[in-house]
């Protein structure tokens, strides 16, 4: 359960499409999705140990080359993502309003940063 609730949480991070396609965020997305692949199916995993060999320290390892799924623009979309993130009950905290947010959340948001530099205004004011 660790490894997907983290998968999600790196997932929507590094999402291209929340990045404007950067292309460090596209390689950190890759390694986050080939990482969740290997660690999530037990036979993946037991793959990945018995094709990295690590020799004698003079030994560079033997490279493997790892292979996106057929459907992983599907699989992998931002959106699926989100999905999945949001019904395994795991929210983003005050800054994940932005989708479902109403009008006047978004108000009583101003409201509140309105109120609070007032506050810092008036107690600079007095000092």
């Amino acid at each position: 359960m660790d490894i997907k609730r983290s998968f999600r949480a790196l997932a929507l991070k590094y999402h291209p499409d929340r990045n404007k396609n950067s292309e460090e965020a596209k390689q950190k997305f890759m390694q986050i999705v080939e990482a969740y692949e290997v660690l999530s199916d037990e036979q993946a995993r037991k793959k990945y140990d018995s094709s990295v060999y690590y020799g004698h320290y003079d030994q560079a390892p033997i490279q493997r080359q790892w292979t996106p799924p057929a459907d992983f623009d599907r699989i992998y979309s931002y959106a699926e993502i989100k999905r999945k993130y949001r019904q395994a009950g795991i929210g983003g905290g005050m800054w994940d309003i932005s989708e479902t947010a109403s009008l006047g959340m978004w108000k009583a948001t101003m409201i509140l940063f309105g109120g609070l530099a007032a506050i810092v205004i008036f107690i600079m004011l007095l000092l």
